[in-house]
């Protein structure tokens, strides 16, 4: 249809990590979210502790 704008729904990359460290994502499209899911969670404040939503186990879960 001419005319018609079309909007792309947010899609979501997990990034699963244990052990390491993401110190930065660049160039993110507009329509992209990152979750990155951190479960080394030993010596975490338990404020910063979530639960997963890959898994449902306990995690730090930063999103970009």
């Amino acid at each position: 249809m001419a005319g018609k704008i079309t909007r792309s729904k947010k899609r979501e990359i997990f990034v699963i990590l244990e052990g390491g460290l993401v110190h930065e994502i660049t160039n993110l499209p507009p329509n992209i979210n990152v979750t990155v899911v951190d479960y080394d969670t030993e010596g975490v404040e338990n404020e910063r502790l979530q639960i997963s939503p890959v898994d449902g186990e306990l995690c730090v879960i930063n999103r970009w």
